[in-house]
């Protein structure tokens, strides 16, 4: 049987790899990176380096990036009833620093899965930012929810008391449903 490389993508996409125009090392070690693997069918397995292989004791299961979203919408449903509601987009593109964003015009939450250098992003953080964002989107289209009667944001000032006001409601709330109850 012919070997065949595939690139596993952290979400779970599969290309097929043609060896003849990479260099099989460097894409392993590129693809670990990112959270993905190599995989070659056939006889020859290709391993990690040592420093870049995981630790199979502290691995959790992550679902797939596709998954996430109807997951977090989910969760959030059980925090809060938003009344406008917004899409949502899980960007694999890697990032350094930037963890997501909201834009308000287009009621859209943006949440960056990845880290340039780290890979992916774990899913406590990818929840946390996701929170993080939807205290924007109500901060912008239902402050009176929260007992104000504007939006308070200021232009060159990120974070006004009415978003920590909401992003600490969201907080709360995930931290009371995350209690065991006796």
């Amino acid at each position: 049987m012919a070997e065949r490389y595939w690139l596993v993508l952290p979400n779970g996409g599969r290309q097929l790899i043609d060896p003849n125009h990479f260099d099989i090392d460097a894409l392993v070690e590129r693809a670990a990176r990112i959270g993905g693997r190599i995989v070659v069918e056939g006889d020859v397995a290709v391993e990690l380096p040592k420093e870049l292989e995981p630790n199979p004791s502290a691995r959790r299961f992550e679902p797939p990036i596709s998954a996430l979203a109807p997951l977090f919408r989910s969760r959030l449903n059980r925090l809060y009833f938003c009344k406008l509601d917004f899409d949502i987009d899980m960007n694999v593109r890697p990032t350094a620093r930037m963890l997501g964003g909201y834009y308000w015009r287009r009621c859209l939450v943006r949440v960056y899965t990845h880290d340039r250098h780290a890979g992916r992003r774990p899913m406590e953080e990818l929840f946390d930012t996701f929170l993080h964002e939807v205290a924007h989107h109500l901060e912008y289209t239902e402050p009176e929810s929260f007992q104000s009667a504007t939006c308070q944001r200021v232009r060159g000032m990120m974070h006004s008391p009415l978003f920590w006001r909401i992003l600490g409601h969201l907080k709360r709330r995930w931290a009371e449903l995350q209690t065991p109850q006796e």
